[in-house]
């Protein structure tokens, strides 16, 4: 079994074009969520102190997020949910609460291709370890009778998951969620200008810019199968965006490529596409969508995109080793392909 290289790295790399505002760049690293995380705040004339404070005050929020919301602490609100599946009530934060209707609403949209009570089977599948198994069909058609969004009750600021096993995976939303919350954190300090980058899943925030009407950041997006390589880029002003492709938590065993984006109607690693990029107005929406879209595969994930308001795309699939693409409406003379 052979795992896939480069796992860890950006899934879309930025850099700033502001340079003819004379603007000063502030910048620091981190980790968080089982991923890396990058604040950067582009200002004039603000003190490295007062940016060592905004960019404390990001990680700082995204990490109170991941304490909410991660399901690999029994100790989370997430994680207390999971542990009292089909025996007790409980109630968590309005936040939560909120997030999880949120979630429902694109389970809804797209039939149930997110479903963030997926958790039993991302859990069997167990990506990050060292050596992850493939599932048993026996065990596999367990686990699928754990999975479906409509048996998780949120009445108010309770929750109840209807049967022991099912569990809750924030994954497919939560850090997108966390960019925003952290972007939020900044405005509120007077920051006009900063990206923030959680794993792929970018919040970029330019006083006075909206999406693809402008080119504050230049968005690369990563090669799905050359390491170090790019496919393409594309320049946005503020928006979120993000990338999910088969290349980052994945394995490949007798020749056949297992990774970490699961369909919950099958259990097993979405197929169709290797790469979706989507652009939306705020960092969850592009998180989760970005999911949906893989999911849905190649026609039924554009025409997805292209019935979204406010949401494009970019889907990247392979036929006989050769990759094809197809960008929508949106993104036509926008995104320039690198060269291979």
């Amino acid at each position: 079994m052979n795992r896939c290289i480069g796992i860890t790295l950006s899934l879309i790399l930025f850099f700033s074009s502001c340079s003819r505002n004379q603007l000063h760049r502030y910048s620091r690293e981190s980790t968080a969520m089982e991923t890396y995380v990058s604040v950067t705040i582009y200002d004039a004339d603000v003190s490295q102190e007062r940016a060592d404070a905004l960019v404390d005050s990001a990680f700082s929020e995204i990490h109170r997020i991941e304490n909410v919301m991660t399901d690999y602490a029994d100790t989370s609100e997430v994680g207390l949910i999971n542990v009292n599946a089909g025996k007790d009530t409980m109630e968590i934060s309005q936040e939560l609460a909120e997030l999880l209707r949120k979630s429902f609403s694109f389970s809804e949209q797209s039939n149930g291709a997110f479903d963030v009570s997926v958790g039993p089977i991302v859990k069997a599948w167990d990506f990050l370890s060292s050596e992850p198994k493939i599932p048993s069909k026996s065990k596999m058609r367990m686990l699928r009778q754990l999975v479906g969004y409509k048996n998780i009750v949120v009445e108010g600021n309770k929750v109840f998951l209807n049967a022991k096993g099912m569990r809750i995976d924030l994954g497919g939303i939560a850090k997108g969620y966390a960019v925003d919350k952290a972007i939020e954190i900044l405005k509120r300090n007077g920051v006009k200008n900063t990206i923030v980058d959680l794993g792929g899943n970018l919040g970029v925030w330019w006083d006075g810019t909206h999406s693809l009407d402008s080119a504050v950041a230049e968005i690369l997006v990563r090669h799905p199968r050359k390491e170090g390589k790019f496919f393409g880029s594309l320049n946005v002003g503020t928006c979120g965006v993000s990338t999910s492709g088969d290349y980052q938590r994945c394995f490949i065993k007798d020749g056949v490529r297992y990774h970490h984006i699961i369909d919950p109607a099958t259990g097993y690693p979405a197929k169709d596409v290797v790469s979706v990029t989507i652009i939306a107005d705020d960092a969850m929406t592009a998180d989760a969508l970005s999911t949906l879209v893989f999911v849905l595969g190649r026609e039924k994930g554009m025409e997805f995109i292209k019935k979204s308001k406010g949401v494009e795309g970019l889907i990247v699939w392979e036929e006989e080793d050769k990759l094809s693409y197809e960008l929508s409406p949106g993104l036509q003379g926008k995104f320039k392909r690198s060269d291979d």
